[in-house]
């Protein structure tokens, strides 16, 4: 797909209205802001490719944001956007991504694993820090919280760019090990509380750390795909290869970090975003 034309006043303009798709899971239905000094607005971070996708991301390392694989697959620009109150109070390109490799699946073959590691140039502004990693997956009937940037209503782009946050109960986990949220009861009456566009990637907290990436997203018939069930990725299990993958991408990342600021403008007639964003290794930072 052919990236579409910003300048750079469009570029922050779309970033904060966050007219971004997010494929396959889509913003939080039927949750609520996120007050200012809960771990999920401490560590969350919108992700936006070179596409113009935008997906939920959350710090997890010093440089490191963890996220869902389809969100970057293919790409090569990237870049963390840092919101506050709806608006961007900085950017950073991403460095290195690291998708990953999937597992045995239980059927045969490799079973996906929608997770990737994403590390960025700057370090986080003030009143960012990591989230950790749980130790223990929750268990069916338990809550986890799930949050994210997107809409929260289905036809209105308006609605996204607050960080909203909802409660679901955890329904099930498949054999491959996917993990299905939802309210039954809501859901049986037509529509529930769910993850809807923008919120790809963002996370799935228990116990006040990250135990889940937000993967898919379903709903009722004749629907944009959001107010069903919100299915996530549990990362607790490959906990491992997260740190491992922090490990590396910091490795790759430049030395001596500067702390992520809003860039100055670009000329008008520049498009797409900055030759920083590259994640391919294209440009020097």
């Amino acid at each position: 797909m052919k990236a579409p034309r910003l300048t750079a006043a469009s570029l922050s303009a779309a970033l904060a209205a966050l007219a971004l798709a997010a494929t396959p899971a889509q913003a939080i239905i039927g949750g609520s802001p996120v007050p200012a000094g809960d771990i999920a607005a401490r560590s969350s971070v919108l992700v936006v490719t070179g596409d113009a996708n935008g997906c939920t991301g959350t710090l997890i390392g010093r440089r490191s944001v963890l996220t869902a694989a389809h969100c970057v697959a293919g790409a090569r620009l990237a870049v963390i956007a840092f919101i506050r109150d709806a608006r961007i109070v900085a950017l950073t390109p991403v460095v290195a991504a690291a998708g990953h490799p999937g597992v045995a699946s239980p059927f045969g073959g490799t079973a996906p694993i929608d997770v990737a590691v994403l590390t960025m140039r700057d370090l986080p502004p003030a009143g960012y820090g990591p989230a950790r990693i749980g130790s223990r997956d929750p268990a069916p009937g338990s809550r986890v919280t799930i949050a994210g940037f997107g809409r929260q209503q289905l036809n209105s782009m308006r609605s996204a760019g607050q960080l909203r946050r909802v409660s679901l109960p955890v329904i099930q986990r498949s054999p491959s090990g996917y993990v299905a949220l939802g309210d039954r009861r809501r859901i049986e009456r037509g529509f529930g509380p769910s993850a809807c566009q923008g919120d790809s990637g963002g996370p799935a907290f228990a116990g006040g750390s990250v135990v889940g990436v937000v993967s898919l997203v379903s709903g009722p018939p004749e629907t944009r795909g959001c107010g069903s069930l919100t299915v996530t990725m549990p990362v607790v299990g490959i906990a491992p290869w997260i740190r491992g993958a922090v490990a590396a991408g910091e490795r790759r990342a430049p030395g001596n970090p500067r702390v992520a600021v809003l860039p100055p403008p670009r000329a008008p007639e520049r498009s797409g975003l900055p030759p920083w964003a590259r994640i391919d290794g294209g440009n020097p930072p």
